[in-house]
């Protein structure tokens, strides 16, 4: 096939209702951004219409637990998959819909079922025009970890998976996870968890990643980059005030050297620092992230042998990585007079937020406080 003719809403044209669904459906909804939907340009992403608490469609359990679901109200667009190029349907549930829940099994029998919203067209396949909200049972298995759910319908949109345990006789909450897709008009916020962030947007969308509250969007050359930067953007912190800390060597964060960070993110760390403390006690330094951060960083600095002897204090310099999840420290010199410490490294944050600092200490105990000075400073720049 090449050109759909006669395009649609044309003055006394005649055409399939495939041409409506094209033009009126399909090309105003957003591209899938999957590799496997290249080779079908005509695809969209299919999905359910976001909403406030994100409600439309929602499989939900019983005010009284029983073994039935409810869905909620709520659009959906489902692509045709019988067939490439046939486009996607506008599904509409006006009420609560009361699905049910096969019996479960004896002991020791497990399974997974789907609660779907499929899309059954005579002209490309089967011998049934509808669409409906529909329960697909799952099959059964020896533990819960092995159940699977169950072969799909070609043309659908998941809605959630229930777990049904051996011999249970109601749906709680608990058993049930949501699993919609959400879709939106092209060039609209396409809302997504970042675990299912679509790996090949169009230059240009704009995704909210659910999980993380966070902003992102697709440029040109393939990439996913941060769009809003806000809070977790990075920054810059400055001692107003100097630190002592004396005859101890537990590392500690900086009262001012701290900086906010986002999940899923890239930071390169900067910091300068101002110190002075007695030859014996000198200063041990390191970068700290949230959980789960990783990166790395090294520093230039003043020196200390160990033992520490005046003969090589001052010949040493730490060029060597340093592990930003280990907060791994290393020891500078010190001489009675102010030091200055050069850092330079990278930070890269996983699901949890936090906070990154310049964390100190004394290298060894010491009565002679180790000061860090007022105007030494940290700054995070967000690339990722």
């Amino acid at each position: 096939m090449a050109e759909v003719n006669p395009p649609a809403w044309m003055q006394a044209g005649s055409y399939a209702a495939r041409t409506d669904r094209l033009g009126a459906i399909s090309a105003g909804l957003c591209y899938p951004g999957f590799l496997a939907d290249e080779s079908t340009p005509l695809r969209i992403r299919q999905g359910v219409k976001p909403s406030y608490q994100n409600y439309q469609l929602k499989a939900r359990a019983a005010a009284t637990p029983n073994m039935t679901v409810t869905v909620s109200a709520g659009y959906a667009w489902i692509d045709n998959h019988d067939v490439g190029g046939y486009g996607a349907y506008t599904c509409v549930n006006d009420a609560d819909k009361i699905l049910t829940i096969a019996p479960a099994g004896a002991a020791g029998q497990y399974r997974k079922d789907a609660v779907v919203a499929s899309v059954y067209d005579a002209e490309t396949s089967g011998s049934v025009s509808e669409w409906r909200l529909e329960v697909i049972q799952g099959t059964y298995a020896a533990s819960a970890g092995a159940a699977v759910l169950p072969s799909l319908p070609a043309s659908c949109q998941i809605l959630a998976s229930v777990a049904v345990n051996p011999s249970v006789t109601s749906i709680t909450a608990g058993v049930i996870t949501d699993m919609r897709n959400y879709t939106v008009s092209a060039g609209g916020v396409l809302p997504v968890p970042y675990t299912l962030l679509p790996t090949r947007p169009h230059p240009g969308q704009v995704m909210y990643l659910t999980d993380v509250d966070q902003f992102v969007y697709g440029k040109a050359d393939g990439t996913i980059v941060p769009l809003a930067l806000g809070s977790g953007s990075g920054g810059f912190a400055r001692k107003s005030a100097d630190t002592s800390r004396s005859s101890t060597v537990t590392m500690t964060a900086d009262p001012h050297l701290t900086i906010s960070v986002a999940t899923y993110s890239t930071y390169t760390v900067d910091a300068y620092l101002i110190y002075q403390s007695s030859t014996a006690g000198d200063v041990n330094v390191a970068i700290s992230g949230p959980t789960s951060a990783e990166g790395s960083w090294s520093a230039v600095g003043y020196g200390r042998s160990v033992p520490a002897t005046v003969a090589t204090d001052g010949w040493t310099v730490r060029m060597n990585p340093n592990n930003i999840a280990s907060v791994q420290p290393r020891t500078y010199g010190g001489d009675t007079v102010d030091e200055t410490l050069h850092m330079r490294g990278i930070l890269r944050t996983a699901g949890t937020a936090g906070q990154c600092a310049v964390q100190w200490s004394q290298a060894a105990s010491d009565a002679t406080a180790t000061i860090m000075r007022a105007d030494s400073w940290l700054r995070l720049t967000r690339v990722a």
